[in-house]
């Protein structure tokens, strides 16, 4: 790493610090509200309406999967410890509740779908109840405790 990225990371300014290691979270938690938002267009049920809506809900919950891995390639190693570790969490949390639900409703496919509804809803509940948790950790976050780790350059 060279003396310019170095002086670069060290002297960030600390709301952007706490911007980069919220970015993840703030990305499940728009969209967990859209997929609550295309739940209830379901269940409105207000025919054509209801459909298109909850298609076009559900399209930033299939964008975000694919963002959300790029944006975990980009912020899992960063150096500062903050943005690193509340990257990873926030990905753990999306990819494990999102995982476990859909392998759940896998393994309970001849069950009705009035019986399965709950997983969804305890998914989002899960990642939105953590998500606000970390957020508030990362607002609450003694950035001059915080290690910044830079990699040592190998002559």
């Amino acid at each position: 790493m060279d003396q310019a990225n170095r002086e670069d990371i060290q002297f960030m300014s600390p709301s952007r610090i706490r911007f980069r290691a919220a970015l993840f979270h703030v990305g499940n938690l728009v969209c967990m509200l859209a997929a609550i938002g295309a739940g209830v267009a379901y269940f409105l049920d207000s025919g054509l309406l209801s459909t298109v809506l909850s298609v076009a809900l559900i399209l930033p919950t299939i964008l975000w999967f694919g963002a959300s891995m790029a944006l975990y390639s980009f912020f899992a190693e960063d150096p500062h410890s903050l943005v690193a570790r509340h990257t990873r969490r926030a990905g753990y949390q999306f990819y494990g509740a999102a995982g476990a639900g859909l392998m759940t409703i896998a393994f309970l496919q001849k069950v009705s779908m009035a019986y399965l509804l709950p997983i969804p809803a305890l998914v989002v509940g899960v990642i939105m109840v953590m998500g606000l948790r970390d957020l508030w950790e990362i607002w609450q976050a003694d950035l001059d405790s915080e290690a910044i780790s830079l990699e040592t350059e190998v002559a």
